[in-house]
């Protein structure tokens, strides 16, 4: 006998026309060059789940569009900066011994997501190289985005965002999650030259062998993209709508870099 309470049955199935339907609805348009994140548990039931939304999220922005995703490994970084947990001191050395080299295909991808693992597995999808801060894409742009990320700086102007800035069509979706989890917001600390420099690091292959490689970023800090985010929203920045049960928001990229380059020079 069957003893599902009310809220455990499916009332809701979103199939791929409807949720192309409400993407567009947003905004979202062929041609675009589109950063997304997802919570794909806030969207409620997808038929045939994270593949028919990524396929919704391809076809809605079309051949000549393209989407990407971050698709990092913080795991795979200075154990120095771990927050969530941190890591006791003594083990520094273990965890920078023992972390396996980065590798495009194998490495994993620390709470990206199943969207994100469904569009990285695609022979289509074009990879950046970075052992912790690396991106995806997939369509019209996406070779050329993800080619040459530096390892040092891997966020800033020379970086796949630092290419998406200078693209007129460039925006940012976030499906269900907050500002603080919008990579592309990072550019603008990196413009604003407000953020101390720190050295990082992480595992790389090279010739065959693996190797601790120390490289120079920026103290990122995401703390205030939520309240940098409300302040957009206040100047109608934003497009906030839903696709199926999450909140979405739409908004331009190189506005957002700009806003936050700018919010953040005048408070520091």
């Amino acid at each position: 006998m069957n003893t599902y309470q009310n809220n455990d049955i499916i009332t809701v199935a979103l199939n791929e026309k409807e949720v192309i339907n409400q993407l567009q609805h947003l905004g979202v348009q062929e041609d675009m060059c589109l950063e997304v994140h997802v919570s794909f548990n806030s969207v409620g039931t997808v038929i045939g789940g994270p593949t028919t939304f990524v396929d919704a999220l391809l076809k809605t922005v079309g051949e000549n569009g393209t989407i990407v995703m971050a698709s990092q490994d913080h795991n795979n970084s200075e154990p120095l900066f771990w927050e969530n947990p941190p890591a006791e001191i003594r083990l520094m050395n273990k965890i920078r011994d023992n972390t396996p080299g980065y590798d495009i295909y194998t490495s994993g991808h620390h709470l990206m997501g199943i969207v994100v693992d469904n569009l990285r597995v695609r022979k289509s999808t074009y990879h950046s190289y970075h052992p912790s801060c690396g991106f995806i894409a997939n369509g019209k742009d996406a070779k050329y985005l993800m080619a040459n990320q530096p390892l040092s700086f891997p966020l800033s102007m020379d970086s796949p965002l630092g290419k998406m800035y200078e693209k007129e069509n460039s925006y940012i979706l976030l499906i269900g999650v907050n500002y603080n989890r919008a990579t592309g917001l990072h550019l603008g600390e990196y413009l604003s030259d407000c953020r101390n420099i720190i050295l990082q690091g992480g595992a790389v292959k090279k010739s065959g062998e693996t190797i601790w490689k120390k490289y120079l970023d920026i103290e990122l800090d995401s703390s205030e993209f939520i309240e940098i985010g409300r302040e957009m929203e206040k100047r109608k920045m934003v497009r906030v709508g839903k696709v199926g049960n999450a909140v979405c928001r739409l908004f331009r990229f190189a506005d957002a870099v700009n806003f936050v380059r700018d919010y953040l020079k005048e408070r520091y």
